[in-house]
């Protein structure tokens, strides 16, 4: 396994200031953002892409998303690829433990695959053996890791949020061939799409006014 290390966006020696407020509830979206800001924040080092699409073309239509994939640039990683999916219920969980296959995607093209879930929702004995698991929670009021045990040791602080995301189940290396021209597309298309940002908004219909017609009556000739 390549000795890549994902730096974390805060020393984990210090209790973590919040500068915005916390979200009441944790959704998908935060729990990315989390997972962005703690170990993918260096930008130069990492390429994390969103809701990333698998291939390019209409017949693809019903092409797999991935919910997040991390690409390291650095070629002593390895090129390190790490794929996220994000549950947010034990339903849903288990719901993909009964179809299998719907992973073989973001496995096909990892090295690395991750479950994300909100802190305390699932035992450690209910990893599959070829996946990790990484755990977003809140932090309570002065937590610090020097109250953390020992298996908590893998832990990232967001300042910004005042969450963390903890490595609770490391992720098994596993070597994969490189990634498809239709992967590549889809990257590259996701990443265009991202500095584009969202389609203006299109303008509300408008009920256009009627101009009277004054119309002149000309009389037959004959």
């Amino acid at each position: 396994m390549p000795a890549a290390s994902i730096a974390p966006a805060e020393s984990t020696n210090s209790t973590p200031q919040a500068s915005e407020p916390c979200p009441a509830t944790i959704g998908p979206t935060a729990l990315l953002d989390v997972i962005h800001g703690c170990l993918h924040h260096r930008s130069s080092e990492w390429i994390f892409l969103r809701e990333l699409r698998v291939g390019t073309g209409f017949r693809n239509s019903a092409a797999q998303r991935l919910d997040a994939f991390a690409l390291n640039c650095f070629p002593h990683t390895s090129m390190k690829r790490i794929c996220y999916e994000v549950k947010m219920s034990r339903a849903d969980y288990f719901c993909e433990m009964r179809n299998p296959l719907k992973r073989r995607i973001g496995l096909r093209y990892s090295n690395e695959f991750y479950f994300v879930t909100p802190a305390g929702m699932l035992e450690i004995s209910e990893i599959p053996i070829e996946c990790g698991l990484i755990e977003v929670g809140l932090c309570a009021g002065e937590m610090t890791v020097s109250g953390l045990t020992p298996a908590q040791a893998f832990t990232y602080f967001d300042p910004r949020h005042t969450m963390y995301c903890r490595m609770t189940v490391q992720a098994p290396w596993r070597e994969t061939p490189g990634p498809t021209w239709q992967f590549v597309a889809g990257m590259l298309r996701n990443q265009q799409r991202v500095a584009q940002g969202p389609p203006p908004k299109q303008p509300n219909q408008q009920r256009l006014p009627f101009a009277e017609i004054n119309v002149l009556e000309v009389e037959p000739q004959g």
